[in-house]
């Protein structure tokens, strides 16, 4: 049958209270008559004593309007004193009536129907020393008193059902430890059972238990609340609690009683089992069970709440509720696992850390738990397992929570067997978090999950927890995450907050998590930002596609994923869609799915796919890598607060430095990278080359795709450089290594790939991305080569003079850019402008280039290479004749190797210094000791020369007298060493073979017109043997030798030069043949010795005695 619809019954009660501050009426409702099946209801007011019987709800309702009569049976308590107040009132179903309980500490039997079953309201008090025998004001006052003093207030009253029909036994428990019992017959006939003050064994069997309530005083001990052990399962459920297993019986009371101790800073709470037997006397010692410190919760009970503390024990007793005004405690009373450690634990009086939650409301005024109960399954009451209830309503213990401003609430512990098993659930920070996260999350929730009570854990397990859970929550595993989604966008939605709200918890109870901890958290949240983003995208392309071709680049790429990287569906289960199944399980594995996109393409592209779908998959290929990675560094960007990461310094999205310590961020993955380049490679040759047979929607992707490729070159660097900081931070020799590699790339492709973006017309994207990643190389190209675009184009004859105007707008524009660059980048960007311009365009452009004149002086000027072109510019730029003697000074003596370019930059630089000398203004501001210091150095300066250009002018004349006389017959250049060796070879033994080397290096040298340094022309000229015909027209050789000995060699080394020189003559000469003068005479012994080379260079020396100043004649 369907279920009825709940009906709501308004109505006034027939006595309402004269002051706000009353307490509100008691209310229970009253078991069906015989004649209905409709629950009636009673009511008290408790200051008046009030009674108010309804035989059904809505009788309660009717009243006659025309006599304004009661429908309800009427009554009030006599003997009330005065002062006193009904405090409880609690249904003894099975004695036919209720309990009444007062704040005197009396205790009252009442009834609403006789022994006919007809309504009446009657009530009796029982016989009991918790309160006065007598009322009257006096009486009253004074035994309210001494009751408060003696006995303290009752902390609760509890029926529980008898074996026998018509009966049921009562518990009053006062705050002090005073416990009554009674078996209630119908009409309210009574025995009282025991009487026991219970205060002493209770405190002992605690201080025993918990060390921590040892230093409290037994003063501060109070019952809070008891409730009845629940009895009657079977033998299978009563082993799994800690409780006694006892048979039911009526001759005892089985209680688990709620206790606390308190000083000024601590509120120890207790759970106590208790065992009472009907009529033991007071001395015997109390029957005290299990006793179990609850350490979570420590907030005394307010004494303002307008529902006193409760504690529910539903079956089958492993589970206890402690209901507070503004929270619940759950703690396990399950019987442990038999380890070796809880054996050792309970030897030492060492409480086991059973499970112990605690869940709390918000601190709003508003907030109250008003009132309680408890709900139990019926399933541990019978032996059998098959014979169950025909329909089973509760299936888990449950406490239910009357919240005022919100409604009911109920907290339920599923599968509570396994708190018994041998791996019992233990509260972890996991939990703690899954309920913050799961739980908290509701709008308008009234539960708050940040109060930390006792219940502490470390910074690393809420680490591991917090990763722990978001892994869960990308895979969509637990019981908390749906495995399937009707709609997914709301689904990822779900998550993203699941995720925020882990980090939002984390930071509000203060845990400080380590820094590889927050960025993990922080990149799993950026893959579930991303997985909407990718939905998302997926839809847009369902709804650009036509209807023969729904399967996005999305889709295909779920497909093409292997299966041992992705989870498999359940089709048992409902999970038929794949697509959807990988963004509810496998987000986690994002990278493996942007690092497929390119690999789909170039399948397709290698199976031949149509040029259109070929197209549309390239372009949403595109779409995937810039949106979801650029949507994962702003998401970063954004949220770096709020993971504890506000000090870290992003650049772009990725860190600039410090990666030591942190596992690869998943942007960073090397397929990922490699594959981003692919596409970006894929497209640039794309859109370079349109065809016209594409159709429209062709040319419009590939239109976007030209948009989307500066933003996919800066996603590609910034995946790159962040690949590349991550390696070399590594401390792994393996990844430094590839670290190293993937630099070079990067510097590489910073430049490559940003050129590339210019031709395809993105010229001012890849000025942006080339600044962006201190591409200067690049930045200075693109500028350079847009300009020189804008000239072709300007000069073409076919452009309109508003087109003139627009294209002259654009070069002023980049030309102005380009002396910003100079401005803002100096150097940096100034050198490798004039390297492209240089290496392009050649001297004239770089020379005649206005733009800029520092930083063109600098350049040429640190580029020794360029000396040729640096002093053409300090004339011709600077005018700093002095600078530009200096350079051809400098280039012609230490670096030119060409004799005759040596000849004339010296030639020229000495020009040029005598030119600048010779200007007055040049020292007319120099005091005379500076201009004499500058003056020597000027003239060693120009001695230094006119000696260099001495050795150049020994060489030219060596060459032009003797060695182009012999190599003018040669048809090429590849003729001339083999006349020269056939005229000058040098005939010496092989012992000497290393002087033959020299000196055909040197000839070699020679012809190609080296500037021979002064060793090398030295052995040249005294090892060369001239020809008759052609000796004449140089001077003595030995003597030119000795000139190059005099002119470039100074100390030791011209010394031992000259030495060589000498010894070489003599050594021309066979001395033997000279020195034999037999049968010669004088004139004919002078011819001889006159015709000697060592004769000639005296001669020759003894001309030019003028012009050598010291010559070393000695010879060894």
């Amino acid at each position: 049958m369907p279920a009825l619809s709940p009906e709501s019954f308004t109505f006034t009660l027939p006595y309402p209270s004269k002051h706000a501050t009353d307490p509100l009426p008691l209310g229970l409702l009253v078991s069906p008559s015989a004649s209905s099946s409709e629950p009636g209801l009673v009511v008290v007011m408790p200051t008046s004593g009030k009674i108010t019987f309804w035989e059904s709800i809505s009788s309660a309702t009717t009243l006659d309007f025309m006599r304004q009569q009661r429908t309800g049976i009427e009554d009030s308590i006599s003997g009330m004193c005065s002062g006193e107040r009904v405090i409880q009132l609690i249904n003894v179903e099975a004695a036919a009536g209720f309990i009444l309980a007062f704040s005197t500490g009396r205790i009252a039997y009442l009834s609403v129907r006789d022994t006919q079953g007809r309504p009446k309201v009657s009530v009796q008090f029982l016989r009991t020393s918790l309160g006065p025998s007598s009322g009257g004001f006096l009486g009253s006052i004074r035994n309210v008193l001494s009751h408060s003093a003696l006995q303290g207030d009752i902390a609760a009253v509890r029926a529980d059902r008898s074996s026998k029909q018509g009966e049921c036994t009562v518990v009053a428990a006062t705050s002090r430890g005073r416990i009554n019992s009674w078996r209630i017959h119908r009409g309210g006939h009574h025995d009282l059972l025991a009487e026991l003050d219970v205060r002493s064994a209770i405190f002992e069997a605690i201080r025993h238990t918990d060390e921590k309530c040892s230093a409290l005083a037994s003063d501060s001990f109070k019952i809070i609340d008891f409730c009845f052990v629940p009895k009657g399962m079977s033998s299978k459920y009563t082993e799994m609690s800690k409780l006694r297993q006892l048979p039911p019986a009526d001759d005892r009371q089985h209680l688990l009683l709620l206790t606390s101790l308190d000083d000024k800073h601590l509120c120890r709470y207790s759970l106590v089992e208790m065992l009472i037997q009907n009529g033991r006397p007071q001395e015997y010692p109390i029957d005290i069970g299990m006793v179990r410190s609850i350490s979570s919760f420590t907030t005394p009970p307010d004494p303002h709440a307008l529902a006193r503390p409760r504690l529910y024990l539903p079956k089958p007793n492993v589970i206890a509720f402690l209901v507070f005004d503004h929270a619940t405690v759950v703690a396990s009373v399950a019987q442990p696992p038999e380890t070796p450690d809880s054996q050792i634990m309970e030897d030492n009086h060492v409480l086991p850390a059973d499970f112990e939650d605690v869940i709390d409301l918000r601190r709003d005024p508003t907030l109250e738990i008003i009132g309680s109960g408890s709900e139990e399954p019926q399933i541990y009451d019978n032996e059998d397992n098959e014979i169950r209830p025909a329909r089973i309503k509760t299936k888990n213990p449950t406490a239910v929570l009357l919240v005022r401003g919100v409604g009911v609430m109920r907290v339920a512990i599923t599968d509570c067997q396994r708190f018994a098993s041998m791996a019992p659930p233990k509260l972890t920070a996991k939990i703690k978090l899954e309920q913050a996260v799961f739980f908290g999350i509701k709008e308008d929730n009234p539960l708050v999950f940040d109060v930390q009570h006792n219940i502490r854990f470390s910074d690393k397990e809420y680490g591991e927890a917090a990763l722990a859970l978001s892994q869960d929550i990308l895979a969509s595993t637990g019981p908390h995450l749906a495995p399937l989604a009707a709609r997914l966008d709301d689904n990822i939605k779900d998550r993203v907050r699941f995720l925020h709200t882990i980090m939002a918890h984390i930071n509000r109870i203060g845990v400080n998590l380590d820094r590889s901890t927050k960025w993990q958290l922080i990149w799993n949240a950026e893959k579930m930002h991303v997985a909407g983003t990718l939905w998302r995208k997926h839809e847009e392309f369902l709804h650009m596609r036509p209807a023969t071709s729904k399967k996005t680049i999305v889709a295909e790429i779920v497909e093409y994923i292997r299966s041992e990287e992705k989870s498999k569906p359940d089709r048992a289960k409902g999970e038929t869609d794949e697509l959807r199944h990988w963004f509810i399980h496998d987000i986690h594995r994002m990278e493996l799915f942007i690092a497929w996109a390119y690999q789909v393409i170039k399948h397709n592209s290698k199976v031949k796919l149509d040029t259109v779908s070929l197209t549309r998959l390239t372009y949403e290929a595109s779409d995937i890598y810039n949106s979801t990675i650029r949507d994962a560094y702003a998401f970063r960007q954004a949220h770096l607060e709020l993971y504890g990461l506000k000090g870290e310094k992003l650049n772009h999205g990725i860190l600039e430095s410090d990666y030591s310590g942190l596992p690869t961020p998943w942007t960073a993955n090397k397929f990922v990278a490699n594959n981003v380049k692919r596409q970006v490679e894929l497209v640039t040759e794309w859109v370079k080359h349109p065809d016209e047979s594409h159709t429209e929607e062709q040319k419009d992707q590939i239109t976007r795709m030209r948009q989307l490729l500066p933003d996919m070159t800066e996603i590609y660097l910034s995946v790159l450089q962040e690949l590349t900081r991550w390696n070399l931070a590594s401390g792994d020799s393996k990844l430094i290594s590839e670290g190293q590699k993937y630099e070079e790339v990067y510097n590489e492709d910073r430049h490559n790939k940003v050129v590339s973006l210019s031709q395809s017309n993105n010229w001012e994207a890849a000025i942006k991305i080339a600044e962006t990643h201190r591409s200067l190389h690049a930045l200075a190209e693109v500028l350079t080569r847009e300009i020189d675009l804008l000239r072709d184009e300007l000069s073409s004859s076919n452009i309109t003079p508003s087109q003139t105007e627009k294209i002259e707008s654009r070069m002023a524009e980049k030309e102005k850019r380009v002396r910003e660059c100079f401005d803002t980048y100096g150097e940096d960007f100034a050198f490798p402008f004039y390297d492209y311009l240089f290496a392009t365009y050649g001297v004239d452009a770089l020379l005649e280039y206005e733009g800029d004149k520092r930083y063109k002086t600098i350049y040429l000027r640190t580029r020794p290479e360029l000396a040729k072109i640096s002093w053409i510019n300090d004339i011709v730029g600077e005018e700093d004749i002095d600078h530009a003697a200096n350079t051809l000074l400098d280039l012609g003596l230490a670096k030119e190797q060409q004799v005759w370019n040596k000849k004339i930059e010296l030639s020229l630089g000495k020009l040029a210094r005598m030119a600048e000398s010779s200007r007055p203004t040049s020292k007319a501001s120099m005091a005379i000791q500076e201009v004499s210091i500058n003056g020597t150095t000027e003239d060693a300066r120009v001695d230094a020369i006119d000696k260099e250009l001495a050795i150049i002018g020994i060489q030219d004349e060596f060459y032009e007298t003797q060695i182009r006389p012999v190599i003018k017959v040669a048809l090429d250049e590849t003729e001339e060493p083999g006349l020269v060796q056939e005229a000058f070879g040098l005939q010496c033994p092989k012992k000497y073979k290393i002087l033959a080397q020299l000196f055909d290096d040197a000839m070699k040298r020679l012809l190609k017109h080296e500037a021979l340094d002064p060793l090398t022309l030295i052995d040249l000229l005294t090892m060369v043997t001239l020809p008759p015909e052609t000796k004449e027209n140089i001077a003595d050789q030995f003597f030119l030798a000795i000139q190059v000995a005099s002119n470039g060699l100074h100390g030791d080394e011209r010394y031992q030069a000259e030495r060589l020189i000498w010894r070489r003559c003599f050594l021309r000469e066979d001395w033997t043949s000279i020195n034999n003068t037999s049968m010669k005479d004088d004139e004919e012994t002078m011819d001889v010795l006159g015709q000697t080379d060592l004769f000639q260079l005296y001669c020759t020396l003894y001309a030019n005695r003028k012009s050598i100043c010291h010559i070393s004649v000695a010879c060894s």
